[in-house]
């Protein structure tokens, strides 16, 4: 691809991505012998990570591989990853497998924007390191999930991508195959783009959390035995993931072990995975116990920020509580479910449709009321359009040297639109808790990590969902105070409370990517929880007190904890994230073709924005 110069919108073509991803090379393919059909692809890379050994390319898995994941049309997986061994003693470290959420997000977002090796800057042509990535003491997998998720598919077809697109067609997606046009395509201009994309047929995808766990426990089965690249003498796996991620990391984690079960029992023949820690940072995972805590955190939060009144709080909280409101609707999904998909394979259309529908209840009319306030649901201080984080791995990502380099075979999608549309009604069966729940009973660690001023997935809602889950150790967690997170000798980056396997971390002036916000606390928290140490401090090593069972000492309500918020910076109109980066007038110069783009952004005209 070439560089990107100022041009005007619907000019000359500048940035295009190229009609097919370059020709690779140096790649190594190795065929799984007792799974025919099934390969490994690889080769190393250079990108992004400077200090340590990196390697990206598929895991391949043929229909016949993979018979518990097919719905109605039997399709083939093509998983992508990017690995990255730790920067200090990678043959001694643990492994912990990322999920980004989405749904259907590249995890090659939180390798390059979040708690990764490395930030893509805002050329979207070069990157600098992060410090303070989590791959620093731990072997880091990055997975492109469900299937048609960043570079991942099932079948590859060579298709349109249309920029502008908003969803208000009636379209569930911005990918269009060019079969669809029948000869008679339109002509390729700075939003309309021609490459090669995922087959965006419905059925080519995880239609549930459950499905997802499925497909990722094949690829793991394949990737920790095949993989020639993998050496550590710590067997210890871990699953991380943000968002919708605390769907895929709770869901996942259980049904390895799940697996695991089976395996020690000879029912079923596999290699056991020995799980250690759930890492979930600003996710979702029960709805049920978590979306009633929507309207304080709009109402009455830590900032001391009212974006509703306090009769449109009391209104959404009867919409949560009333008969056949939210609470409701979400109970009656989740026993027809019971009922009728009780193995949560989201084929039978009524469990489908009443579950869709509660999550649409539940979105619109108790989380909707904020809306109105023009506030960015990812980060309270912000105004929409919400520059934070940036989103430059797209236009990077669709570099044709960056293709190169990663071994890609398809062009890169920041979010897989169909994915998102098949699982509207997963994020109101999936019954998070009881995962949570049960990993604890199995010795496995928790960590929740949420920034405090995430709407999209608050805080305060993932402390209740904690304070709710019942496990052994549930009296004494709930009476475990908070301590602040020491993060330097000079800097309390927030708040934790803890007691051995469970902890939740309050971090202070954080959005929805927290690790992108606060990247040195949240790596202090994620390495403290992968080691087994305790969250304030890293001192205390919670496998060595001598029987005793460590909690945290403190107020129980962290709310004492208060701050001011930020001003609100000026947004970036970005031409791969148009209908969330850019304010009206820039989205009509670009329709227009008066607007000017320089390394995809939009630099006249300027936001008009009215606050």
């Amino acid at each position: 691809m070439r560089s990107s110069k100022v041009f005007h919108a619907l000019g000359m073509v500048s940035f295009t991505i190229a009609s097919s991803p370059p020709t690779l090379e140096n790649v190594t393919t190795k065929q799984i012998e007792h799974f025919p059909g099934a390969s490994i692809s690889y080769k190393e890379t250079h990108l992004c990570e400077t200090k340590a050994k990196a390697y990206a390319g598929y895991v391949d898995m043929p229909a016949e591989y993979i018979p518990d994941v097919q719905g109605d049309e039997p399709f083939n997986i093509s998983t992508f990853f990017w690995y990255f061994q730790a920067r200090n003693a990678p043959d001694k470290a643990p492994t912990v497998i990322y999920l980004a959420g989405g749904p259907g997000e590249s995890s090659v977002y939180g390798a390059t924007s979040e708690g990764g090796p490395c930030y893509v800057l805002d050329d979207s042509n070069s990157t600098e390191s992060n410090p303070w990535s989590w791959n620093e003491n731990a072997n880091m997998l990055y997975v492109d999930q469900p299937v048609t998720a960043g570079f991942s598919y099932a079948k590859a077809v060579k298709s349109t991508l249309n920029l502008l697109w908003n969803g208000s067609d009636g379209t569930q997606t911005p990918v269009t195959p060019l079969q669809a046009y029948d000869g008679s395509e339109p002509a390729e201009n700075a939003t309309f783009l021609y490459g090669t994309f995922p087959d965006q047929n419905p059925a080519y995808t995880a239609n549930s959390s459950v499905i997802a766990a499925r497909a990722l426990w094949h690829f793991a089965q394949l990737w920790f035995t095949e993989f020639p690249e993998h050496h550590t003498y710590d067997n210890r796996l871990s699953l991380a993931g943000n968002s919708y991620g605390g769907f895929w990391v709770s869901t996942s984690m259980a049904y390895f072990q799940r697996q695991n079960e089976k395996i020690e029992c000879g029912s079923l023949e596999g290699t056991r995975l020995h799980l250690d820690t759930a890492v979930i940072t600003n996710g979702q995972i029960d709805s049920l116990y978590q979306v009633e805590w929507y309207p304080k955190m709009a109402f009455n939060n830590t900032y001391e920020l009212e974006t509703i009144s306090k009769d449109v709080y009391e209104e959404a909280l009867n919409n949560y509580t009333k008969p056949s409101g939210c609470r409701d609707l979400i109970s009656q999904c989740r026993a027809l479910g019971e009922l009728e998909d009780p193995e949560e394979v989201s084929l039978n259309e009524d469990v489908n449709e009443l579950c869709t529908t509660a999550t649409a209840y539940c979105y619109q009319y108790v989380l909707g009321a904020y809306t109105a306030s023009g506030r960015s649901a990812f980060d309270m201080a912000n105004m929409d359009p919400n520059p934070y984080p940036p989103v430059y791995t797209t236009g990077w990502a669709n570099r044709a040297w960056v293709q190169q380099a990663l071994g890609a075979r398809i062009n890169f999608t920041a979010n897989s639109y169909v994915s998102q549309s098949v699982l509207e009604g997963d994020i109101s069966r999936r019954a998070g808790l009881k995962d949570i729940e049960y990993l604890l009973s199995r010795g496995i660690k928790v960590a929740l990590i949420y920034g405090d001023r995430d709407y999209r997935c608050p805080w305060i809602s993932a402390e209740q969902l904690s304070l709710a889950a019942n496990w052994s150790g549930a009296p004494a967690y709930r009476n475990a105070g908070y301590e602040e997170i020491r993060v330097n000798s000079s800097y309390v980056g927030g708040v934790a409370k803890q007691h051995d396997l469970l902890s939740f971390s309050r971090v202070f002036q954080a959005g929805h990517a927290v690790s992108w916000y606060q990247p040195e606390t949240s790596f202090q928290i994620f390495n403290r929880a992968i080691f087994g140490r305790d969250i304030p401090t890293g001192r205390q090593n919670l496998c060595r007190r001598h029987g005793t069972k460590y909690s945290t000492k403190g107020p129980l309500d962290s709310y004492v904890w208060k701050d001011d918020l930020p001003a609100s910076p000026e947004p970036v109109c970005y031409m791969y994230d148009i209908s969330s980066r850019c304010a009206a007038n820039q989205i009509t110069a670009i329709e227009d073709g008066s607007a000017e783009v320089e390394n995809f952004i939009v630099v006249k005209p300027k936001a008009s924005l009215e606050r």
